[in-house]
């Protein structure tokens, strides 16, 4: 919560305030606080059931062999270095919406944090710090927390908007100066994941606001979009809007109503990135419940979602999380961009994924979800279905309406399965 006067002290003697039983925050990927982490796990002779809430990391140190004693791992988040501790209860995961994750983790919340550690920007002539990179949960709760050390670090950017933090609201402040741990993007992209970029970029006019993840196919929907002009970004910072800044397809800001073109609550990418948001008014930082949040989404004129899936059922049904029945992934933002973009005027929300699985060997378009799927996003809320042939729009169709219309965009190799499972 803050003293009012923090002590410089070094990271070993900080994590001193942390102690047995205790629940702590930490930011994401980018802005893990290195220096505190490595400390933390220095200390873990000290220590016994310190459960960490997070979600999405680079590295997991808290959770190398040898640590279970000490630590815990709570997190919405399911990333393949930790899916093998979920049946050793090492990690505990919840089926929850990012969105939620600030509530989740307040004092008023389920599972109440103590201590926030978290990384920042050298504080300004005024003492007032940013958190950079990661904002989302990490800020609304270290401003509850019992207790905040702060690694402050001269080569965390400094992110306009709401995402401050006062010297006076932090315990202890460990200075240091090392790169931020990088989160680069995909170094190719198949020729599938290009064709639906390709697509993707069809439906998303000039002057939208768009919502986009990690990985090939949103890196190739960002590649599809350098002819476009006036476009927005929003929730997530990757290294690709930097080039469709250079290319001239952002909007460049300076509005007086809305300044900013990138909002975001996390940024995940490399140096260039880190660079390009510094001190840039075309950047906005704020904490999850102004971004991972469908009223605030919905507010937003011509919002486009793009997201992830493992597969969808011809009924339209998805199912971004699981494969059979093991929880591979997580929900995400998903939901609320989703609905946000059912509200927005001008709105769309697009599921882009490959027709077949990676060994080509099985259909992502299926009859019927596997038993023990989960269901990320029910059939009434999809609206376009994208795949490397083409574009399905589910948007008023019957039942046999979209099994047809989904069955257009599968892999050839399994359309007529997928007829005579539709006929059943």
């Amino acid at each position: 919560m803050g003293t009012g006067s923090p002590r410089k002290v070094s990271a070993r003697e900080a994590i001193q305030a942390v102690q047995s039983g205790d629940r702590i925050v930490l930011p994401l990927c980018c802005g893990l606080p290195q220096t505190l982490v490595e400390a933390l796990v220095e200390d873990h002779e000290r220590l016994e059931n310190v459960e960490i809430v997070s979600g999405l990391q680079i590295e997991y140190k808290f959770l190398e062999p040898g640590l279970e004693k000490a630590f815990t791992f709570r997190t919405w988040q399911c990333a393949p270095p930790i899916r093998k501790l979920l049946a050793k209860g090492t990690v505990k995961y919840i089926p929850m919406r990012q969105g939620d994750a600030a509530w989740m983790f307040s004092q008023d919340g389920i599972w109440p944090v103590k201590r926030a550690l978290i990384q920042t920007s050298p504080p300004d002539r005024n003492g007032y710090m940013s958190l950079g990179v990661s904002i989302s949960h990490v800020l609304p709760c270290a401003l509850e927390a019992e207790t905040v050390i702060a690694e402050v670090n001269e080569q965390m950017p400094r992110v306009l908007g709401d995402c401050f933090i006062h010297t006076s609201q932090v315990d202890y402040l460990v200075e240091a100066s090392r790169p931020l741990l990088e989160f680069p993007p995909p170094k190719e992209i198949g020729e599938k994941e290009k064709k639906i970029g390709e697509y993707v970029a069809e439906l998303i006019p000039d002057g939208s606001t768009l919502q986009i993840g990690i990985g090939g196919i949103p890196s190739a929907v960002i590649q599809g979009l350098c002819d476009k002009r006036n476009l927005k970004f929003f929730a997530m910072g990757v290294d690709g809007i930097v080039d469709l800044v250079e290319a001239g397809a952002v909007d460049p800001g300076g509005g007086i109503s809305d300044p900013a073109s990138i909002r975001v609550t996390e940024i995940l990418g490399t140096k260039r990135l880190f660079d390009f948001v510094h001190d840039n008014p075309m950047v906005e930082g704020r904490p999850i419940h102004r971004t991972i949040n469908p009223r605030e989404v919905g507010e937003i004129d011509s919002f486009v979602s793009v997201l992830s899936a493992i597969e969808i059922d011809l009924t339209g049904q998805v199912n971004a999380e699981t494969v059979r029945g093991k929880q591979i992934s997580a929900i995400g933002g998903s939901f609320d961009f989703l609905t946000g973009a059912r509200y927005s005027r001008g709105g769309k929300s697009i599921i882009a994924m490959t027709s077949a699985s990676p060994d080509g060997k099985n259909s992502r378009i299926v009859s019927t979800l596997p038993e023990g799927s989960a269901v990320t996003t029910p059939r009434h809320c999809v609206q376009y279905v994208a795949t490397e042939y083409g574009v399905a729009d589910l948007r008023g169709k019957s039942i046999s309406e979209r099994a047809d219309a989904l069955i257009g965009i599968a892999h050839p190799d399994f359309r007529d399965e997928l007829k005579a499972g539709s006929a059943t």
